[in-house]
């Protein structure tokens, strides 16, 4: 009995183990030839943020030059807004526009680098996209500007807000692909108000503290608002790795179960 129980959990070990590369090449397998496009198209833009970052300007531009050309041509596995498509559009040629000019910084090259990246992972991860990332980013710039806004300090809440209306722009065209027309339209109206007011000779810091309030309230549904667990979403996949584990781990289980149970009856029978 002792000897068959190290067996099946071997075997079970075994199985938990090749489950993650079995579910990987099954899923390879099974993709359709517009995702499996779209998925190289996503290496294309890893590479290009990669090369950005490594400061090599010259092959970062070639990765430009290949998205712009090849995503026209893309046909997307998901449906998506005009408005949507539009952006994901105009920042990869703007990021090409960028990279084709000789006076750009490398700043301003890693921004519109990771504009493109994350708007096309957005189109290839629904569940677990990369702009969700910047929420910890997101929500304490704003609530530096809450607090700014409290203390009246017109210099530092000018300064905090153009770094995160620049780091909202960064990755609207990803939230565009997968959030809601109203959110996008919420959260735009808050950076346009504020916006509008910093240009008047007077500042209503009170008009400010209440956008500011519900451009938080905005991005905290945006970002976690309607989000189920990472656990439940992976069980609800019929494609997740965890389904795999767990039906492995359930065979083997009841493999053991009458396993024990045939000794039990064995032992009655002979007693």
């Amino acid at each position: 009995m002792k000897k068959n129980i190290r067996y099946l959990l071997f075997f079970l070990a075994i199985g938990l183990f090749l489950s993650w590369p079995i579910h990987n090449l099954y899923s390879k397998l099974d993709q359709p030839i517009e995702e499996k496009q779209l998925a190289a198209l996503d290496q294309v833009a890893h590479e290009l943020l990669t090369n950005v970052k490594k400061g090599d300007i010259e092959n970062a531009q070639k990765r430009i030059v290949q998205l712009a050309e090849q995503f026209p041509n893309q046909h997307l596995p998901i449906p998506i807004r005009i408005e949507s498509l539009n952006a994901v559009t105009q920042s990869i040629l703007a990021a090409k526009q960028s990279f084709a000019s000789t006076n750009v910084s490398e700043q301003q090259l890693l921004w519109h680098a990771t504009q493109v990246r994350v708007a096309i992972d957005a189109l290839t991860h629904v569940h677990q996209p990369m702009w969700r990332s910047y929420y910890p980013f997101f929500v304490t710039q704003v609530q530096n500007l809450q607090q700014s806004a409290v203390e009246r300090n017109f210099t530092q809440f000018q300064e905090q807000f153009e770094e995160n209306y620049r780091l909202y722009l960064a990755i609207k065209p990803a939230m565009s692909i997968q959030l809601p027309e109203n959110q996008m339209s919420s959260i735009s109206a808050s950076y346009n108000a504020i916006s509008k007011e910093l240009r008047n000779s007077q500042i209503d810091w009170q008009l400010v503290r209440e956008t500011l309030r519900d451009l938080n309230a905005s991005v905290q549904t945006a970002f976690v608002g309607e989000e189920k667990s990472t656990f439940a979403l992976l069980m609800m996949r019929p494609d997740s790795p965890m389904v795999i584990i767990f039906s492995v781990g359930i065979a083997l289980l009841m493999a053991l179960s009458y396993v024990a149970w045939k000794k039990y009856d064995g032992q009655i029978r002979s007693a």
